[in-house]
């Protein structure tokens, strides 16, 4: 086994998240954690919003319709910005460690209202080589075709690449498409899963 790429989800695994907080809250209902994840793959407005097809207020309106919900589109939007809190501590030290030794690359279900906001601040992100996200290939985790296309863009086997995910379905789905893919959340994780691998010492 030789793992030459290793790819990384963003939200619960590069930079702390309030996901399972903010979304239940703007749902009115405490949902856990897996399935937060699969709802909001099911959604509409979610899909057409982290495709790229519409922007920050066409999503607002049409999620708060879509879900039933009563708040001000305002009241949403702070709420939902308020999801990213920032980089897990230690996370770029871990980056840097790493960057010598193999290809770094994103692969992440994101939005423009999120992700203009990571390339602002810039942390990260200095040390990733390829930012793949779903705005840019118009493609979903845990769609197959995503990490076909991942695949194709590293021009590599599966089998070189180790897929950090907080997503347990995203997981799965790697897997089927010959990936090496582990849950984790966050540097500690990661550090944890790469030992396993003999990938770090």
């Amino acid at each position: 086994m030789t793992i030459k790429h290793l790819v990384f989800d963003m939200g619960g695994v590069l930079i702390e998240i309030d996901w399972h907080g903010k979304i239940s809250k703007l749902l009115g209902q405490d949902i856990p954690f897996d399935e937060i994840h699969a709802l909001w793959g099911r959604s509409p407005a979610v899909n057409e919003f982290e495709h790229g097809r519409i922007g920050f207020d066409e999503f607002t309106t049409a999620f708060i319709a879509e879900q039933q919900l009563t708040m001000t589109p305002a009241v949403f939007q702070k709420e939902f910005m308020d999801i990213i809190v920032g980089d897990f501590p230690g996370i770029c030290q871990l980056l840097a460690e790493l960057k010598p030794n193999f290809t770094l690359s994103l692969l992440s279900n994101t939005n423009s209202a999120h992700w203009d906001v990571i390339v602002q601040q810039n942390t990260f992100l200095k040390y990733i080589d390829n930012p793949f996200t779903s705005l840019q290939f118009g493609i979903m985790k845990p769609a197959p075709e995503i990490y076909q296309r991942l695949v194709k863009e590293l021009t590599c086997q599966p089998n070189e690449i180790l897929f950090f995910d907080d997503g347990k379905l995203n997981v799965e789905a790697a897997r089927q498409e010959g990936l090496h893919a582990e849950q984790v959340f966050g540097p500690d994780d990661i550090r944890r899963v790469l030992k396993n691998y003999q990938l770090l010492a």
